[in-house]
C-alpha cells in the first residue's frame, strides 16, 4: 500500500474540484471573506452561491481527503472503469482515453500500463485509483462518508435512526436504498435525486484529491488564499474577464444540463440573459437552459430594477417581476414554467450597462405525466455586461490561467 503525506484539503479546493462553484464565484467569496473574516462556507451561503446543505456535505468529507489512504476508503457508488474514473476527475480527456484504448488494443497491454507509458499517469496514481475502484465494490457493509445514506444524514435530509431502519429493510432485497427511503416516507424523490448528484460531485472531488496526493506535481493546481487572490487578480487582466458575463446555478434539484455559452441581448425593446447549450457562439441550433427577459420602456430604457427584489408569482411582499423567467434544459418546451420564487438585482444594476443579481425559484414541470406536476428548486447568481456574449466564465478562467 502506498504512503502519502497528510495535508488538510482546503474547502475551496474541494468545492472547485467537485463542480460546486466556478472560479469567479470563489474569487468573489475569498475577497468577501478577507473583508468580513467569516468562514468561507458562511460567505458562500450568504452570497447565495451555495446552499447550507452543500457546505455540510463538503465539511463531512473534508477530513477524509487529507491523504491517499483515507481518500481510498471513501469510495462509493457504482463501480466505474479506470478510464471513466480518470475522465471524471478531469485527469485525462475523453480524446486521450480513446487514444489510450486504441493503443491498448494494438499492444495488448493493460490500460493503466498504456497510460503510464504515455506519461499520463504515475505508478502511484494508478495504484491509488485501482484501490479506489476496488473499494467501490465493498457495498453497504463498508460504510463511508460518501455512501448515499451517510450523505443524507450529514445534510439533515434523514436521521441516523431512519437510515439504520432503511438499511435493515433493504437487506436481502434488490431495492436501492433511495427506493426504500421513499417507500418508508423518510425522504422525497427529489431529495434522493439531489443526494445522488451530491454524491457524484463529492466523488469527483475525492478522485482529484487522490490523484493529487499520489502524483508528482499532477492534479489540479492549489487555489489562492484570500490575500494572494487579490494580488493575482490585479496582475492578471485576462482572469478579470471571468468576473463578468456568467450565470451560475448554485442549487439545482432539476438536473439542468451544463451550458457552454452565455449571451446578453440589449436592444430597443428588451434586455435578455441566457445560458445556452451550443457548439460555439455562432451555432444556430443552440438550446437555452435558462433565459431571463425584461421588456424595456417606450424610451428604450430598462425599468428601475436596481436594488429591488421581485416575486415571480403574485405576492403581497414583493412587486411582481416585470419580465419572464424560462427554463428549457436544452429542450424547446414551454411547459416547464418558473411559477414561484424571487429574483433580485443589485443596486448598481444598469449602471455602466451592468445587470447583476440572484434568483431563488421553483420550476414546475408540466411536461411530466405525474399528477401533481413535479416541482424543483433552483437558485443561482448572474453578473452580466449588457449586449455581450461568449464562452462560459469557467472556460475563460481556464484559458487565462494557462
Amino acid at each position: 500500500m502506498f504512503m502519502s503525506k497528510r495535508t488538510m484539503r482546503p474547502i475551496g479546493r474541494i468545492l472547485l474540484d467537485g463542480g460546486f462553484l466556478s472560479h469567479p464565484d470563489l474569487g468573489f467569496a475569498l475577497e468577501e471573506q478577507k473583508r468580513t473574516n467569516e468562514l468561507l462556507g458562511q460567505v458562500l451561503v450568504r452570497m447565495g452561491v451555495l446552499d447550507s446543505m452543500d457546505i455540510k456535505a463538503v465539511l463531512s468529507v473534508q477530513e477524509h481527503l487529507d491523504c491517499a489512504e483515507d481518500v481510498v476508503k471513501t469510495a462509493a457508488g457504482v463501480r466505474r472503469m479506470l478510464g471513466e474514473l480518470l475522465v471524471q476527475a478531469g485527469h485525462i480527456t475523453n480524446k486521450q482515453l480513446e487514444q489510450a484504448l486504441a493503443e491498448q488494443k494494438r499492444s495488448k497491454e493493460k490500460l493503466g500500463e498504456v497510460l503510464m507509458r504515455q506519461g499520463l499517469l504515475t505508478g502511484q496514481q494508478l495504484e491509488g485509483v485501482l484501490d479506489f475502484q476496488r473499494n467501490q465494490d465493498a457495498g453497504v457493509s463498508s460504510p463511508g462518508p460518501l455512501r448515499l445514506g451517510e450523505l443524507l444524514v450529514s445534510t439533515g435530509a434523514i436521521s441516523r435512526g431512519q437510515l439504520d431502519y432503511a438499511l435493515q429493510k433493504q437487506a436481502g432485497t434488490l431495492k436501492k436504498l433511495g427506493e426504500v427511503l421513499v417507500e418508508q416516507g423518510y425522504a422525497r424523490p427529489h431529495q434522493i435525486k439531489r443526494g445522488v448528484r451530491l454524491q457524484q460531485m463529492l466523488l469527483t472531488a475525492a478522485l482529484v484529491a487522490l490523484l493529487a496526493a499520489c502524483g508528482s506535481g499532477a492534479g489540479a493546481p492549489e487555489i489562492n488564499t484570500p490575500a494572494s487572490t487579490s494580488a493575482a487578480a490585479s496582475s492578471n487582466a485576462g482572469q478579470q474577464q471571468a468576473y463578468v458575463n456568467y450565470l451560475t446555478v448554485t442549487l439545482d434539484e432539476y438536473g439542468l444540463v451544463q451550458p457552454n455559452f452565455y449571451y446578453s441581448t440589449n436592444n430597443n425593446s428588451f434586455w435578455s440573459i441566457q445560458a445556452d447549450v451550443a457548439q460555439n457562439v455562432w451555432d444556430p441550433n443552440f438550446a437555452s437552459v435558462i433565459r431571463i427577459d425584461i421588456p424595456k420602456a417606450g424610451d428604450g430604457e430598462l425599468p428601475g430594477i436596481g436594488g429591488k427584489t421581485y416575486a415571480i408569482e403574485d405576492n403581497p411582499l414583493y412587486e411582481k417581476f416585470p419580465g419572464s423567467f424560462l427554463v428549457f434544459n436544452g429542450q424547446r418546451s414551454t411547459l416547464k414554467k418558473v411559477e414561484q420564487g424571487t429574483i433580485s438585482f443589485t443596486p448598481d444594476t444598469t449602471a455602466a450597462d451592468k445587470v447583476n443579481g440572484a434568483f431563488d425559484v421553483v420550476l414546475v414541470d408540466h411536461d411530466s405525466t405525474t399528477i401533481p406536476a413535479p416541482q424543483y428548486h433552483l437558485k443561482g447568481v448572474f453578473k452580466f455586461k449588457m449586449g455581450t456574449y461568449g464562452p462560459s466564465a469557467s472556460t475563460i478562467t481556464a484559458a487565462a490561467e494557462q
